[in-house]
């Protein structure tokens, strides 16, 4: 046990701090930030404003003790002793985790700012055997991946030093807190496991993670809500990961400044940006524990490609495109008689009624959630996650898949990976195709920045074929 004269110092060094901008007040200015925050924050946090930043700062008392309420059963539910929290900032979260000395037993801070860096090295000080503070930026751990695997270096290794090991299949290996706004980060996540490298290789760790709605919708979504935000890296999160909403967070409570959204009625995404812009989302995400019950190791990379390929345009149909790659496959698909297992919700206790708009339960997935009815008009579209997992099964279990020239395609594409940076060749361009329309090619959109859809690529879209042409 921690004395209180401990406590009582750490108190006094922050505590005068913060209790200014315990309330809320409207901050329109600069001088008026700069006055309200004093000197805890650096002046870009005050200054700049931004639309999605890559992290977050909680810079407000009250909302860290909702924080603390809210993630409490969770905290004590879980087996975990060890928990990381990135870019803690002034530590209001943090002396919260402290408060918590017989559930945690070691708490591990990676702040990318050096200017928090002398408060958050004084925790340290005062708790020396339970503290451990790092200046490093677990968002962009992508970039130093890609570093190791150019000059064999172990930077990634040194950055997960302190966190502890454990098999897949097991209990969760750490709880993760953070603020992120980082697309890149959660793409990540996804490619930790398809190609087994960074973080997520080393356990399935709890992430209690406050998101932008964009961002988490973007995640959570079903195919209802139109193609422009239901891409590959929505499905492919989905089969890989459990996800649960937890809560709203006030986003005035975080630094940066929020910039203020298009949302008119030209914005291609102006439905997503418009739901809840004065709110983060506080929600949970772990991977799952079975996930290697239903597709191996050795066979991710390619359920990776199977989607990203596919989803190059969600209106393409599935026994047209999958022919390409096995001839005469298509009956097979139409006249399947295996009995269907269709995806439930994987939280009996949660109530859909309180999830944001556009954002879905999370399911069950199957090897065997056979989409009805299939026929040669069906889209790629059309299908679930589980769904989608349930068509890949199927077709790597032909025994024409493994002299197709889908291989062929997917080994070439594994060469490029290995020569370029993991989130410059995501590979394949997505099309633009947001509104259904009746013709099968429609004319391409101008572009913004602005309405760039978020899994979108800086690359060319394939053109179509002649036999595409004649059919149109």
């Amino acid at each position: 046990m921690y004395s209180n004269v401990l406590r009582s110092k750490l108190a006094k060094s922050l505590w005068p701090q913060l209790r200014c901008y315990s309330t809320k007040v409207e901050l329109k200015t600069l001088a008026q930030k700069k006055q309200h925050y004093g000197n805890l924050f650096p002046t870009k946090l005050l200054n700049k404003k931004q639309k999605t930043p890559a992290i977050f700062y909680l810079a407000n008392e009250k909302t860290a003790q909702t924080l603390d309420c809210l993630l409490e059963p969770y905290i004590e539910k879980s087996s975990c002793n060890t928990i990381l929290e990135l870019n803690p900032g002034i530590g209001l979260f943090t002396r919260k985790l402290l408060d918590r000395e017989d559930k945690l037993k070691k708490i591990l801070l990676m702040e990318s700012m050096d200017y928090f860096m002398d408060n958050l090295q004084e925790m340290h000080s005062l708790y020396p055997d339970r503290v451990k503070v790092k200046l490093a930026d677990l968002t962009n751990i992508w970039k130093l991946v890609y570093q190791d695997k150019l000059d064999n270096g172990n930077r990634v290794q040194e950055l997960l030093r302190d966190i502890p090991r454990k098999a897949h299949n097991q209990d969760p290996n750490l709880i993760i807190f953070g603020a992120i706004g980082s697309y890149q980060f959660l793409k990540h996540l996804i490619n930790s496991i398809v190609f087994q490298n960074s973080f997520l290789t080393m356990g399935r760790p709890e992430m209690y993670l406050v998101l932008p709605p964009p961002l988490y919708l973007h995640l959570s979504c079903t195919n209802e809500i139109g193609y422009m935000v239901y891409r590959s890296t929505t499905i492919l999160f989905q089969i890989l990961f459990e996800y649960r909403f937890i809560a709203h967070l006030p986003r005035e409570d975080f630094l940066p400044t929020q910039a203020e959204y298009n949302t008119s009625k030209g914005s291609k995404l102006r439905r997503v940006r418009s739901v809840n812009p004065e709110h983060l989302y506080l929600v949970r995400i772990i991977p799952r524990r079975n996930i290697f019950d239903f597709i191996t190791i050795e066979d991710l990379p390619a359920l990776w490609y199977f989607v990203k390929q596919n989803c190059v345009s969600r209106r393409n149909r599935i026994i047209p495109n999958l022919e390409k790659w096995i001839p005469g496959c298509g009956p097979r698909l139409i006249v399947n008689k295996k009995p269907r297992k269709i995806a439930t919700p994987l939280y009996e206790d949660e109530d859909a009624s309180i999830l944001p708009q556009y954002s879905a339960q999370c399911m069950s997935i199957s090897n065997h959630d056979y989409y009805p009815n299939i026929n040669i008009y069906t889209q790629f579209g059309d299908l679930t996650p589980s769904q989608f997992l349930t068509l890949f099964s199927m077709f790597r279990s032909w025994p024409e898949y493994e002299e197709s020239s889908f291989l062929a395609s997917f080994e070439n594409n594994m060469l490029k990976l290995e020569a370029s940076a993991e989130d410059s060749v995501e590979g394949i361009a997505e099309e633009d195709d947001d509104q259904p329309q009746e013709n099968t090619t429609p004319p391409m959109p101008e572009r913004s920045l602005k309405d760039t859809p978020l899994d979108a690529l800086p690359q060319i879209t394939p053109r179509k074929s002649s036999k595409d042409k004649q059919k149109t």
